[in-house]
């Protein structure tokens, strides 16, 4: 199954006005750019074939905006690199994470340690499971759409 950044907006419960912003923000240039994590993804992979063992988020985020051509904010990059690592879970520890305050809204945390072999410590579940498990019930949580179009961001559905 594959894994969206839509899964990953619907899970987030953000704690104040600034996630709630950033996650909305996210889900728009999502939607309007679908396929921008892919991008990502792709540029990432191959940063991986000349340096096997490591990428950068940031320069795959810096050549991603100008290449489309597009302006999008840098409170956008950690954001977008968890999505990279919710969708594609084989980067994990090949790309460097600080942890950050969304990371708690989205239910993840970076690790302690790094694991040996690994560039970077990983991206993992609150409770320290890894990312390739499914996230936990009290995660998830239902909503009609993240589309703000459509619905509100974090309407639940009743």
């Amino acid at each position: 199954m594959m894994r969206t950044t839509d899964d990953l907006i619907r899970m987030g419960t953000p704690t104040g006005v600034k996630q709630a912003r950033l996650l909305l923000d996210f889900s728009q240039l999502t939607h309007h750019h679908a396929g921008l994590t892919e991008q990502l993804a792709q540029l990432v992979y191959s940063r991986l074939e000349t340096n096997n063992r490591a990428a950068s988020v940031r320069e795959a985020f810096e050549r991603l905006r100008w290449d489309i051509r597009i302006r999008m904010s840098n409170d956008l990059v950690p954001l977008m690199g968890r999505a990279l690592l919710y969708a594609h879970p084989d980067l994990n520890g090949m790309v460097q994470l600080n942890s950050v305050p969304l990371d708690e809204a989205l239910g993840m945390r970076v690790s302690e340690k790094k694991l040996p072999g690994d560039y970077a410590r990983r991206l993992e579940w609150r409770d320290g499971r890894p990312l390739t498990d499914a996230p936990t019930q009290v995660m998830k949580k239902a909503a009609r759409s993240v589309r703000p179009a459509q619905a509100e961001l974090f309407e639940v559905a009743g």
